[in-house]
């Protein structure tokens, strides 16, 4: 379920960067569609606030970036041998 970073561990902060960004950009595509009539029904999708959506990205992203600086900065010995 967790998507694995470069250093082969599972990651939940990239994994929730990633489902972030997926659903910010499918919000950004569904809106310049506007309405969608399958037979029936109609579905109809509304547009984000632009600052919303950058918020949440920015707070993600950088929740990530923080993270695998950490990780970088205190790295043990062990696993910079195996780098």
């Amino acid at each position: 379920m967790w998507i694995k970073n470069t250093s082969g561990k599972k990651d939940a902060m990239l994994t929730f960067a990633t489902f972030s960004f997926l659903v910010v950009t499918l919000n950004i595509l569904l809106s310049t569609i506007s309405t969608l009539s399958i037979g029936d029904k109609v579905f109809e999708f509304r547009l984000m606030d632009s600052a919303a959506m950058a918020t949440y990205l920015a707070a993600t992203f950088s929740a990530y970036v923080t993270r695998r600086w950490t990780d970088k900065k205190y790295i043990e010995p062990e696993e910079e041998k195996n780098d």
